[in-house]
C-alpha cells in the first residue's frame, strides 16, 4: 500500500484514532497517595507537536494522574522520536502523521492512541530570490534542504507535483531542523522545506529578498502520540492517565492561550511573540472516537 493512500486513509480515520470509554478519575487524594508510574515522552525541542505535552507537565497534569513523566528532548524530528519507541527507548513519543506512516510501511510495532494538535499553515518552502527562485515552477534544478522522511519531505513533494516538477529534477540536501535556518541564511541551500516556528523565522528574516510556497488546503499535519502496541495493550491504565491529562492541557490551552503561550516558548526557547502569530493556526483539540482493532491496529487504542 504507497504512503498516499495511507495518508488518505489515516486522515479519513482521524476522528476515530483514539476511544476514550473510560472517564472516571480517580479521588485526588487517592492518587497521591499512590506511588507515581515513570513515563519517558520523547519530544522534539524545534516542533510544536510537543505543545500539549509541555503544558501538562508544566501544569501537574500528568502528576494529578499518578504519572512521573520525563521529557526526553533530544530528538530532531519525529522519525526519530518514533524509532525511539520501537526501540525501546522511550515509552511514548510524539510525532506528526508522516514519520508514524512511514513506521507503519516499515512494519514497526507502533501504534497512535491520540492527534493533538492539527495544524494548517505549518509548513512551507521558503526560498531565496537572490537564486533566482521567485515563483514555485523556479525551484526545478536548485538545491532544497528538508529533513528527509518527515512531513516536510511529503509536503515538499506535494509543491513540488502541484507545479509539475519532478523530484529528480531538484536537489534535496537534508538537514536537521536546528540547521535550517543558518543554512538558508548562509546560502548553503538555494531553499528549505520545513515546519514552525523555524520557517516563519527564516520567511521573517528573508523579508522582501524571500519567496514563501505552500500548498494551503491541500495538506494539513496532525500531531500524534504513539507507543509500541505491546506497551499500548499491556499498559491501558497509563494511556487513558496520558488521554485524559492531555485532554485537559488542551482545554487549558483554549481558554487560557496567553498563559499557555508563556509556557511553550520557554520550553521552546522561541519568542513569545513569534508563538503569539503562529498559534492562531493550530486546533489544540484531542480528536476522539471509536474504530475496531482488527480494521485499524496500528491506528487507535480503545481504553
Amino acid at each position: 500500500m504507497s504512503k498516499q493512500t495511507l495518508i488518505g486513509i489515516f486522515i479519513a480515520l482521524i476522528v476515530a484514532v483514539v476511544g476514550i470509554v473510560i472517564w472516571s478519575c480517580k479521588d485526588a487524594s487517592q492518587i497521591q497517595n499512590e506511588s507515581l508510574v515513570k513515563v519517558n515522552i520523547a519530544t522534539m525541542p524545534y516542533s510544536f507537536t510537543g505543545y500539549s505535552i509541555f503544558l501538562a507537565s508544566e501544569k501537574g497534569y500528568f502528576k494529578e494522574q499518578g504519572l512521573d513523566i520525563t521529557l526526553k528532548a533530544s530528538y530532531p524530528h519525529g522519525k526519530a522520536t518514533l524509532n525511539a519507541v520501537v526501540a525501546g527507548e522511550t515509552e511514548l513519543g510524539v510525532s506528526s502523521e508522516t514519520p508514524f506512516i512511514h513506521a507503519v510501511l516499515n512494519g514497526d510495532n507502533i501504534s497512535v492512541f491520540a492527534v493533538m494538535i492539527t495544524a494548517e499553515n505549518h509548513l512551507a518552502v521558503v526560498a531565496r530570490k537572490d537564486r533566482g527562485v521567485f515563483k514555485a515552477k523556479d525551484l526545478k534544478n536548485k538545491t532544497i534542504g528538508v529533513t528527509l522522511g518527515s512531513n516536510a519531505e511529503y509536503f515538499l513533494d506535494t509543491v513540488l507535483l502541484l507545479n509539475g516538477i519532478p523530484r529528480e529534477k531538484v536537489k534535496t540536501v537534508h538537514l536537521e531542523p536546528k540547521q535550517m535556518f543558518e543554512t538558508l541564511m548562509n546560502k548553503d541551500v538555494d531553499a528549505i522545506a520545513t515546519w514552525n516556528p523555524q520557517m516563519t523565522k527564516a520567511r521573517k528574516e528573508l523579508g522582501e529578498q524571500g519567496s514563501t510556497f505552500s500548498a494551503e488546503g491541500l495538506y494539513s499535519p496532525y500531531f500524534i502520540i504513539a507507543a509500541r502496541q505491546d506497551y499500548v495493550h499491556a499498559k491501558p491504565d497509563i494511556i487513558a492517565k496520558i488521554v485524559r491529562s492531555l485532554v485537559k492541557a488542551s482545554d487549558y490551552i483554549q481558554e487560557f492561550p496567553d498563559e499557555s503561550r508563556k509556557i511553550v516558548a520557554k520550553h521552546l526557547k522561541t519568542d513569545e511573540s513569534l508563538l503569539k502569530e503562529l498559534s492562531a493556526t493550530y486546533r489544540f483539540k484531542i480528536l476522539r472516537g471509536y474504530a475496531l482493532d482488527s480494521y485499524t491496529p496500528h491506528m487507535l487504542y480503545l481504553v
